[in-house]
């Protein structure tokens, strides 16, 4: 948002922001939904009229009117303020109370740094689904409290009664005998009968034919006798 500026009248600061954009009935009503941060004792004005409302989420129910505002307590400069959106109008009023002279002195940019922060987390809430603040039961907190409560108590038992479980089960292992080993495992003796013995009942295999003999190698002639020559020299 921008602030167009502020001024005091009767010992109020009343100042003028305007909105980015154009926005809905139904986006201001998210913006007062997460407005609920920034207050503490709050009420809820729906054209000048205070209404009242069983819870937060009731706001977003509104049924549609001119302006809608929220006032309170604020958590961040201490003092009451009111916020006022006004339906159709693209610009809020926004009034804090002058409860001391260090708000009343404030020029454009000091009032700007405490407020601007507030008004802009508000202008993004509009564009976002609201979130469900968490409620917690008191109920439900005793509970988880005596639970933690028990469960730091039961802790120290359980340790005392683990360790002296654990030593007895040490002094028994060192009293204990120890175990008689087992006798050496004996070979395999030969079975009398062969293990490629056909069992008694079934038909004997059938032989494998046999090898077909070679034929003898063929002899080579043996070589004729060299004749010798009568030819002589005289």
């Amino acid at each position: 948002m921008h602030l167009e500026g502020h001024h005091e009248d009767g010992g109020w600061l009343l100042s003028t922001f305007t909105l980015t954009n154009r926005v809905s009935w139904e986006m201001m009503l998210q913006a007062v939904y997460a407005a609920f941060e920034y207050f503490a004792d709050i009420t809820i004005f729906v054209d000048d009229q205070s209404v009242k409302l069983e819870s937060r989420a009731d706001v977003l129910s509104i049924p549609e009117a001119r302006s809608i505002g929220i006032a309170g307590e604020s958590v961040v400069v201490k003092e009451p303020m009111i916020i006022i959106f006004y339906n159709q109008v693209h610009f809020i009023n926004l009034r804090i109370r002058c409860g001391n002279d260090d708000l009343r002195d404030l020029d454009y940019e000091g009032f700007n740094k405490i407020v601007c922060p507030i008004v802009d987390a508000i202008e993004l809430a509009m564009y976002q689904e609201p979130v469900p603040a968490p409620v917690k039961d008191d109920a439900t907190e005793e509970t988880e409290d005596g639970e933690e409560e028990k469960a730091s108590g039961d802790s120290e038992p359980k340790d005392a009664t683990a360790e002296s479980a654990q030593e007895d089960q040490a002094a028994e292992a060192s009293s204990a005998e120890p175990p008689i080993p087992p006798p050496p495992a004996t070979e395999p003796q030969d079975s009398a009968t062969p293990t490629d013995a056909p069992e008694p009942g079934s038909e004997p295999p059938i032989p494998l034919p046999p090898a077909e003999a070679s034929a003898p190698p063929i002899p080579s002639p043996a070589p004729a006798p060299r004749k010798r020559s009568e030819f002589r020299c005289n």
